[in-house]
């Protein structure tokens, strides 16, 4: 009888208690960012864990990734996985969301808590129960953080996509502009004299890495952007890959490109500044390192086979069959000769056959530009619309002598600078000290004299505009001699005139070649009939003569 009672008298075994580790987590992996964020919910989860008296194992695992997408936390997986071998029962974490803002990896802990592989989870701000109640409130949590993470990031791109539709963007601003505080916009810095003469540089045949140096030595410059990221703002000097970013961005000719979408800033607001035209936007990009100072004729063989041919009329020459763009190629032939060709490659075009010789095209091309005569009416009728060709021009001027202005007020700002600081050397200062400081003046000066000069120009420019005008000599010349033009250019000279002159060229079924002719072009020759061409919308129209398919290229 003692034995059964003692027996029965047995205390029973302790439950070993749970082992949670603790994982704390931001979004952002700046360093700098939400910085006090990891060590808030630290001393939050560690004051929740003295106070409900948890076995807290190892140190917290902390991560600083978005949890808005599945798979993007290495030390999160590795934190399930080793709940799976055993080594913690459970999980403490401030909140719910810190844990997971997507659906997989919050089903997943979800399917972890209903096969008790996750014993119990501990949340400061929450408090969570291992029932029914408990993970239908730990779903609506889960699905609570997911929502506002899509809402904040649709809420975010409807921001984005509204400024960008008022012509505004975020980031740094462009080279030669800065955004107006009040409205957002892109306006001309001090920098914008020294873009454009970069500009003008590159289609005058300089490379980039002399447009780049002339801009090092009118030290353009700018402060880069304070931000969350970057609390520390620094004088950033223009490089390589500015230089690279500036001459290939539509941006310049007054089109921002954003996420493939684009906007024209010339049609949202009238007081946006281009740098450049789209006319000499397009020569740029039409020039390639090798071919600026090279002729290539059209007998020239292929050498290296590396060595890069400029091929025209690239996105210029539309098939007519399937409103294509036909793709421009070589081959060669059996003589061992280059040819250009032009080719439709969309798959469902009836076009047959799919190309045709570009020295076709060429030829039907000398024989249009040359039927067209431009007559002293035509200069006539020029001039009656000089009068707003002339107030165009003159707003370029005048903006232009602002811009001088104001580069000629930095000049001075620099040069009294300067001034000041060689007055602090003091007499006794070394002389190459004070001997730098007066070349930075007198180059200065010298620029201010430049300025001063163009300046000059501008206002007899601004007081004459009949100096704007262009003669009837002028005008007619080079109109009635474009053939000869494009005949005595070389391949690359031949493109940027073609383009000057063409919208596109329309080739049908029957190789018939059909000209869209640009402005000024289309208002002159609108109506007029010369000889077999008739000059007007859509443009002139001729047939091929098929002989012509044996020209070489």
């Amino acid at each position: 009888m003692k034995i059964l009672d003692y027996v029965g008298m047995a205390p029973e075994p302790t439950a070993k208690p749970l082992r949670y580790v603790m994982y704390v987590r931001k979004s952002s992996e700046d360093a700098e960012a939400q910085a006090k964020s990891l060590p808030d919910q630290i001393a939050a989860c560690k004051e929740y864990a003295r106070a409900k008296g948890l076995l807290v194992v190892g140190e917290p695992i902390q991560e600083s990734k978005s949890a808005k997408k599945s798979g993007n936390r290495p030390l999160f997986l590795q934190m399930l996985k080793d709940i799976e071998k055993g080594k913690y029962d459970g999980i403490l974490a401030w909140h719910p969301d810190r844990l997971s803002r997507n659906s997989l990896e919050a089903g997943k802990i979800v399917d972890m808590v209903d096969n008790d592989t996750i014993k119990d989870l501990k949340f400061p701000t929450l408090e969570f129960t291992n029932d029914s109640s408990g993970k239908l409130l730990l779903n609506i949590m889960f699905a609570m953080s997911k929502q506002y993470s899509e809402h904040l990031s649709e809420s975010v791109q409807r921001g984005v996509d509204s400024n960008f539709a008022q012509g505004k963007s975020s980031g740094v601003p462009k080279w030669g502009y800065i955004r107006d505080e009040a409205t957002g916009l892109y306006l001309p810095d001090e920098n914008f004299p020294h873009i454009r003469h970069a500009w003008e540089m590159i289609i005058a045949g300089a490379t980039r890495s002399e447009a780049l140096a002339y801009l090092r030595a009118h030290n353009v410059s700018r402060m880069t952007k304070l931000s969350r990221r970057n609390k520390h703002p620094r004088l950033m000097v223009i490089g390589d890959h500015a230089m690279t970013t500036i001459f290939r961005d539509p941006f310049y000719y007054g089109v921002l490109v954003q996420a493939g979408h684009a906007v024209d800033l010339k049609q949202l607001y009238q007081d946006f500044k281009p740098v450049v035209t789209e006319e000499e936007f397009n020569i740029v990009q039409a020039q390639t390192k090798d071919r600026s100072r090279r002729e290539i004729t059209y007998f020239e063989p292929l050498k290296p086979e590396r060595q890069r041919l400029f091929l025209p009329f690239r996105h210029m020459i539309v098939c007519k069959e399937c409103g294509h763009y036909m793709i421009v190629s070589r081959s060669r032939g059996r003589r061992g000769k280059y040819y250009l060709n032009a080719r439709c490659q969309w798959e469902g075009c009836p076009r047959n056959p799919k190309g045709i010789r570009v020295g076709v095209i060429l030829e039907d091309m000398y024989a249009e530009l040359s039927k067209l005569h431009f007559t002293e009416s035509h200069y006539a009728d020029f001039v009656k619309n000089m009068r707003a060709y002339t107030d165009a021009k003159m707003d370029d001027i005048l903006a232009r002598k602002r811009s001088v202005q104001a580069e000629k007020n930095n000049k001075q700002r620099q040069i009294d600078a300067l001034a000041e600081q060689y007055t602090e050397l003091g007499k006794d200062a070394p002389k190459p000290a004070k001997d730098r400081i007066k070349q930075q003046i007198d180059a200065r000066q010298l620029e201010m004299a430049k300025l001063d000069d163009e300046l000059t120009e501008i206002n007899e420019k601004i007081v004459d505009p009949s100096k704007l005008k262009l003669t009837a000599e002028n005008f007619l010349n080079p109109l009635n001699s474009l053939d000869l033009q494009m005949r005595a250019a070389d391949m690359l000279q031949m493109d940027l005139l073609a383009r000057k002159i063409f919208l596109n060229l329309e080739i049908d079924q029957q190789k018939t070649v059909l000209y869209r002719y640009k402005e000024p072009f289309q208002t002159l020759i609108s109506g007029v009939k010369t000889g077999q061409i008739t000059c007007g919308d859509p443009g002139g129209t001729r047939t091929l003569d098929t002989k012509l398919k044996r020209l070489v290229l």
